[in-house]
Formats: structure tokens, C-alpha cells, sequence
């Protein structure tokens, strides 16, 4: 039996990982279980079969609810949710001190990109697609100021920073993956063997859709601006990268 948790500092690109290791039949992986909003489920339990309690419940008493979290597992030997910044501090803390419990972490190098999908899911209030058919048919341009753009790249790195030094103890109970890389299939194995579960020759699949342009161009609308400001800084190549 394995317990797992994924950690990123953002909510967005990390659903694709947690619906490509709930494709494997030995996984059970949930999403933002501890989301301000509600639980969310696995995208295999979303039709009222599971039930760990209400808001309230959760919030009363966290440490109760992420118990049946782990003993609700569904047939799967692998059991395991995700969890971003500024979600349930206590419990944070407490999966990270435990060392029965393997953890992902996950990060995006472009750090423009995650600023960028964060800012247009916040606008749509779209996190989470699996049909294209759901996607809002024009995709909005958001303005990058650049001050709030350090900001929250320092944010996140503050947050990676503190997992980084609580998980020193324990290099081996954890692994660090980049969102890039997801589609690869050497990766794909390298966590199947990290989580302890079979191979089985079983190809990992994403449920969630790809919601916005590669380019930046595309997305941000002050873009010669924010070319011209980044100019000569470490983050000149990131703006004009094509890659996911």
C-alpha cells in the first residue's frame, strides 16, 4: 500500500498530472481535496460515490478527513490527492513530517506561463476541462504587470524552498518532476516505479484538456510591453519559449 500526495505551488497543469495517475487501475489520486471551495475528487469518483464529509466537516477537523482520505481506497493499493500553496497549512505540514508518505513535486519551468494560466483561470473560473466542447470558445488576453509577476514568482519559490528543506531527511520518499515533461513516457514509468505499482504495460492517459496556446503572444496583452520590460532579464527567454 502506497500513500501519496503531489505538491505544486499552482492550481493549473497539475490537474494533467493527477488525471494521468488516476488512468493507472492501480491509483485511486484525487485532486484539491482540501480546496477552500469543497473537495474534489478523483475524476473517476465524481458522481456522489465517494463522500469524505461536507466543508464544515473537513475544516473542523482535517486530520479526521484526511484519515478516511487514505482508508478509502477503493480497491487500489495507491492512494493519493493533490495539494497547492495556501491550502490547509496544518495538514501540509503534517504530510510533509511523515515519511510513510511519498510525495510529487511538481513545478512548471516557465514561470510567465504559470502566472499567465493562473491569471486566465481566475478570470473564467476554469481550472479543471475534459471536453473540448466545455472550453470557453475565445480565450481571454490578460495584462501582466511585471511587479505582480515577481511577486508571485517569489511566492512560489518560497513555497518550493520550505517543501525542499522539510523533505531533506527523506530524499528518498520524494521526486521532483517539471510540467513539461509530463507527455513523456520515461517519466510515466519513472513514477510508476517511485509510487511501488506494476507497470502492466499500461499506457497513462490524461483525462483534462490542454486549455490554452503555447504561445504567449497569444494570451497576454501587453505583450511588447512586457517584452520590452523583461528585456536582458533571466526571464527574456521564458516569454518567447514555444513549448508547453
Amino acid at each position: 500500500m502506497t500513500d501519496f500526495v503531489i505538491l505544486a505551488a499552482q492550481r493549473t497543469g497539475s490537474n494533467l498530472l493527477c488525471t494521468l495517475l488516476n488512468s493507472h487501475p492501480e491509483i485511486l489520486c484525487h485532486h484539491e481535496i482540501f480546496n477552500p471551495r469543497g473537495p474534489i475528487y478523483a475524476v473517476t469518483h465524481r458522481e456522489g460515490t465517494l463522500d469524505f464529509g461536507s466543508i464544515e466537516e473537513r475544516d473542523r477537523d482535517p486530520f479526521s478527513f484526511l484519515d478516511r482520505v487514505w482508508r478509502t481506497r477503493c480497491g487500489h493499493s495507491c492512494v493519493g490527492f493533490k495539494m497547492t500553496q495556501d491550502q490547509a497549512e496544518p495538514v501540509l505540514q503534517r504530510v510533509l513530517a511523515r515519511p510513510s508518505i511519498k510525495k510529487i513535486v511538481l513545478r512548471r519551468r516557465n514561470k510567465i506561463k504559470t502566472y499567465v494560466s493562473q491569471k486566465i483561470s481566475q478570470r473564467l473560473d476554469e481550472w479543471e476541462v475534459y471536453d473540448s466542447q466545455e472550453l470557453a470558445p475565445r480565450r481571454p488576453r490578460v495584462n501582466v504587470d511585471v511587479d505582480q509577476l515577481r511577486e508571485q514568482i517569489a511566492s512560489n519559490e518560497r513555497f518550493y524552498s520550505a517543501i525542499g528543506e522539510a523533505l531533506k531527511p527523506w530524499p528518498d520518499l520524494y521526486v521532483e518532476i517539471v510540467y513539461e515533461s509530463l507527455s513523456s513516457r520515461s517519466l510515466h514509468q519513472r513514477l510508476l516505479d517511485f509510487l511501488a505499482v506494476a507497470a502492466r504495460d499500461v499506457e497513462l492517459k490524461p483525462a483534462s484538456i490542454k486549455q490554452n496556446s503555447s504561445n504567449l503572444e497569444d494570451l497576454v496583452s501587453n505583450y511588447a510591453e512586457l517584452a520590452s520590460a523583461l528585456t536582458g532579464s533571466e526571464l527574456e527567454e521564458e516569454l518567447h519559449a514555444r513549448n508547453d
